[in-house]
């Protein structure tokens, strides 16, 4: 069915590791460790600009060192970390490593994209078959995060442990250094290749940008939403079954409708972008559940359609000199995304409305969907 297996099973694991431990990471700060909510909200946000930085070095890493041994680092800096906490699940020893933890998986996270990029050439579905597989991956690992939570918190980071130490052994055994090949960008001069292109890479990683501090509203300020309308907590998470269940049986046509190209990778970033302008349209002034239904599964289409298409858009202005750095400048705003979406949501909530909140994303969206329909191909 796929080819690259065991790349994307490393793949799906480290998503996975991801994936474990964010769903409690709140709870554990706050219930288990007694600190504050302002506290938990630091710590997440000392994570993600860890996480950011280690996206940047994985990606230099990747181009200018060996390739398994920049993953060997990223990967024995989260293995480490992260067995630590499981032993000592203690404040003294989490608030010291969270940023260590962050640092190292922002290196293996942007060395596998790096990696899957070089394979793209042989294998055009790679990106998208990667994000079906770490989708099913963060369902599975969400629902035993809570499993594993209310039996001990250690179960979770433990888990987690394991399942990056299979993804270092993955390394050692099926991946290998590549070679690259010179270019028709790096006869011509890199440099004025990068000057020629770098508005373009701005644009992609733009939109990036946008599309998850909308998505984020999902996951924080709309939460309160509902609630203050009188839907149940239940209800609220059901809206993440249905998205993952629309995402695992959508997700697989796109590779038959959409064929390998420059021309339909751009179709599908701006399609997913106006597709997600279109989900906070449908929830504007709702009050009950079924509007909100719609606008989740309009979100999971746009979903479908652009996020498995931005990377594979970034790899085609990329040269083998520099995959690692594309790459990671994708994990970079995607994580810059996470970390501001739910703090502007909630400034903007403050200072005016949700009904202010969606209408300013929709017109960020319409945006950067019109920046995007001006990209060329190299």
């Amino acid at each position: 069915m796929f080819k690259n297996k065991l790349v994307l099973l490393a793949s799906l694991f480290t998503n996975m590791g991801i994936v474990l431990i964010m769903p409690i990471t709140t709870l554990y700060i706050h219930e288990t460790l007694h600190k504050s909510l302002i506290v938990a909200g630091f710590v997440l946000m000392t994570f993600s600009i860890a996480m950011m930085a280690g996206n940047l070095l994985g990606g230099f890493l990747f181009d200018h060192w060996k390739q398994k041994s920049s993953m060997y680092f990223g990967g024995s800096l989260t293995v480490l970390s992260l067995g630590l906490i499981s032993i000592f699940p203690i404040w003294q020893v989490y608030s010291s490593l969270v940023m260590v933890y962050g640092f190292g998986l922002g290196i293996l996270n942007s060395n596998i994209n790096g990696y899957l990029a070089f394979l793209q050439a042989d294998d055009s579905q790679i990106f998208n078959n990667n994000y079906w597989l770490a989708s099913l991956g963060s369902g599975l690992a969400s629902f035993l995060s809570g499993i594993l939570f209310s039996l001990n918190v250690r179960l979770v980071f433990a888990f987690s442990t394991v399942l990056f130490l299979a993804t270092l052994v993955i390394i050692r055994t099926a991946f290998y250094n590549l070679t690259k090949h010179k270019s028709r960008s790096q006869t011509q001069g890199n440099r004025s290749f990068h000057l020629v292109h770098l508005n373009q890479i701005a644009f992609i990683c733009l939109g990036f940008v946008v599309a998850w501090i909308g998505y984020e509203q999902w996951n924080s300020n709309i939460s309160t939403l509902m609630v203050a309308k009188g839907i149940s907590v239940q209800a609220y998470s059901l809206l993440f079954t249905i998205n993952a269940l629309v995402l695992l049986l959508f997700q697989p046509l796109t590779r038959f409708i959409f064929k390998d190209s420059f021309a339909n990778d751009k179709l599908r970033i701006v399609a997913g972008i106006l597709i997600f302008a279109l989900s906070y349209v449908a929830i504007i002034n709702a009050v009950e559940y079924w509007r909100f239904v719609i606008g989740i599964i309009i979100l999971t289409f746009g979903e479908i359609l652009a996020f498995p298409a931005i990377p594979s858009m970034l790899n085609r202005y990329a040269t083998d000199n520099d995959r690692g750095r594309f790459q990671s400048l994708g994990s970079l705003a995607g994580s810059l995304g996470r970390a501001i979406g739910p703090v502007a949501g909630g400034y903007i909530l403050t200072s005016f409305s949700y009904e202010g909140l969606f209408l300013l994303i929709v017109f960020l969206h319409l945006v950067s969907a019109f920046l995007i329909l001006t990209l060329k191909a190299e």
